[in-house]
């Protein structure tokens, strides 16, 4: 199976057309269409439904779209990273994780680049499962999470700085009155989730070790890996969002932040692999973390 045949295969899934795809490819619809003939038949699997304008996904399809676009996107970054070495000798570094660390990565950075220990860093914004499965992929070099589940695989350095998990609401809202919530408060409020916090084990998940049994009875109306949809949504008013209150900083116009009763901290940590070579750039990054850390310019 030939990268560049996956890569065309994305593309005609995108435009659900295999004309359209062609000239966007610069290569001509019975060259395209062999190449699909080809892949389809290598994998032993129907991978599209020809029908009157255009072409529609099968199941298989649907599948194979996912996996390619995972290969093709780390088969991107090796490419990017290798052409770089010719002209950015210091190297990018690649981070996901969640939003309530992003003022310390900042302060990491500024500082990495004072040094000129690197050059540019990659941040995506996503939940604590998300992740962990770019750094399973090979797609980021640290991960910034609140929860860790197979910890044997990861090296970890737990930031020191805690936080509170808190309520973010509408003013109008009769609970923004409140100085605490309890859980009686929130089992029949309309709620906003993260949905790394129903997925997440129990063992390992602190917002539904404080619920206890009521966790199963929330009235959750929304769900989001993503925090500016998630706060988009409490500012609607669809619902409540418990979330970090380092987080819910950073948009509160006319929002009220509730915190909970009894406290629940909130704690995020940097992972890498354990087996896995870390990059130039990214070891002389984890090196002036643990230097700030040991300082206490990062708390």
């Amino acid at each position: 199976m030939e990268l560049r045949v996956l890569k065309y295969f994305l593309v005609v899934a995108q435009e659900g057309n295999i004309t359209n795809a062609a000239a966007q490819l610069h290569i001509g619809q019975p060259t395209l269409s062999r190449q699909l003939k080809e892949l389809e038949q290598e994998l032993g699997q129907k991978l599209f439904v020809r029908q009157a304008h255009g072409i529609r996904l099968t199941e298989a399809g649907q599948s194979l779209r996912l996996s390619a676009k995972e290969m093709v996107a780390i088969s991107d970054k090796i490419e990017q990273d290798f052409a770089l070495m010719a002209t950015n000798p210091l190297g990018d570094v690649y981070i996901s994780g969640i939003d309530g660390y992003l003022g310390e990565s900042a302060r990491l950075v500024r500082f990495a680049q004072e040094r000129n220990l690197m050059t540019t860093v990659h941040y995506t914004s996503c939940c604590s499962s998300d992740a962990l499965a770019m750094l399973d992929r090979g797609l980021v070099d640290f991960a910034i999470v609140s929860q860790i589940v197979k910890i044997d695989h990861y090296e970890v350095i737990r930031f020191a700085k805690k936080g509170q998990w808190i309520a973010l609401m509408r003013v109008d809202n009769p609970l923004a009155t409140k100085e605490r919530l309890v859980v009686e408060d929130l089992v029949q409020e309309p709620l906003v989730m993260y949905e790394q916090a129903l997925n997440t084990p129990h063992e390992y998940n602190s917002l539904a070790q404080w619920f206890g049994d009521s966790f199963s009875r929330l009235n959750i109306v929304a769900t989001s890996n993503l925090t500016a949809a998630l706060i988009a949504l409490a500012q609607e008013g669809l619902g409540t969002l418990l979330t970090w209150e380092s987080i819910a900083s950073i948009s509160t116009h006319d929002m009220a932040i509730v915190p909970l009763c009894p406290e629940l901290p909130a704690q995020g940590a940097l992972v890498w692999h354990k087996d896995r070579p870390l990059s130039p750039a990214a070891a002389r990054y984890l090196s002036l973390l643990k230097e700030l850390l040991d300082t206490g310019v990062i708390p």
